[in-house]
């Protein structure tokens, strides 16, 4: 049996989930694993890179640091998963495990909007691989459907709700008749808004999805500063009221179109009518629209936050890589 060692950078939401679905159902990973690939293999987490190692006292002292240079040192490591979020240290961690020949898996937005291109360089260089699927919509696999199952497509459209945040406070503006400060608070208290709700409120979260996904159908590399970028603080009950009456509902759409060379990005507040299937999708949850020309319209939804299922994008990716790289 091959041993796969995993070295999770950082243990905040996501990393929890993920150490928690690898340990609860290992056995159906393992298993199905298999039966894809007739390959035996046992996948362990060898090092947890945390901040604060006092926090985290209940972990094997063996497994758990608070220096990079445990994991980027340790020959054993061949899967690096970077869950610390950020831009500047995070992108280096990734560059510098990529150069170390690991294999890297990512969930941070952030970090490949800016220097996805440069990352992507690096891993080919230094022919390792590189995943992100979970940096953009949580279980759903738009990434891997644009790279493999639209291969043979040009996709001229994206379209969607991709930040769970600002849906769900816009669900409950208009299912529950809330003020955006009552919609933003029950958010926050169930967490799917950060005590600084800056990111998705202003629409940077789904700036740099958006972005990621952009560069990825169309095969370019996306100026984050030519993204028109519109809060959703603005909005107000007449808001709301004011697109009922026109049997319409109002979500936060992050939108790309490629026309004739030419790009265009937006995200914001937009009106949608109730014959777009984008009105009923409420809450937490994700959905994102394809447009493509030999395939037409495609709709992909699913949950777009949380621990579990942004954990599960992040165990794709993993499991990919070991079906193709071992």
């Amino acid at each position: 049996m091959n041993s796969i060692n995993i070295a999770l950078l950082g243990l905040g939401t996501v990393g929890s989930g993920v150490k928690n679905i690898l340990h609860d159902n290992r056995e159906l990973i393992e298993k199905r694993l298999f039966n894809k690939t007739r390959k035996n293999v046992k996948i362990n987490i060898g090092k947890i890179l945390v901040k604060n190692l006092s926090k985290h006292k209940d972990i094997d002292k063996d497994i758990i640091t608070d220096d990079f240079n445990d994991i980027i040192n340790d020959d054993s490591i061949n899967i690096v998963v970077e869950l610390i979020g950020g831009k500047d240290i995070a992108t280096n961690y990734i560059l510098e495990s990529l150069k170390r020949k690991k294999h890297v898996v990512s969930a941070n937005k952030m970090a490949i909007a800016y220097n996805g291109e440069k990352i992507g360089l690096c891993a080919k260089e230094n022919n390792v691989a590189f995943m992100y699927e979970a940096s953009v919509a949580g279980t759903i696999p738009v990434i891997r459907v644009i790279e493999d199952s639209l291969t043979a497509n040009n996709i001229y459209k994206v379209s969607g709700i991709i930040n769970g945040t600002t849906n769900y406070i816009l669900t409950k503006m208009t299912k529950e008749d809330l003020s955006f400060d009552e919609a933003l608070l029950q958010a926050q208290n169930l967490g799917f808004a950060e005590a600084d709700p800056t990111s998705d409120i202003d629409g940077f979260d789904a700036m740099y999805k958006i972005a990621i996904l952009s560069n990825l159908a169309y095969n370019v590399n996306v100026n984050l500063d030519n993204i028109e970028r519109i809060t959703l603080k603005n909005i107000t009950a007449d808001d709301i009221k004011n697109a009922k009456a026109k049997n319409h509902v109002i979500k936060y759409i992050a939108e790309s179109e490629f026309d004739n060379g030419k790009l265009s990005l937006r995200v914001g507040p937009k009106e949608i009518p109730l014959s777009d299937p984008l009105a009923f999708v409420d809450n937490a949850t994700n959905a994102v629209y394809l447009y493509c020309d030999k395939a037409g319209r495609i709709l992909l939804e699913g949950q777009g936050a949380g621990s579990e299922p942004t954990a599960s994008a992040v165990i794709g990716d993993i499991l990919n890589i070991i079906e193709r790289r071992f």
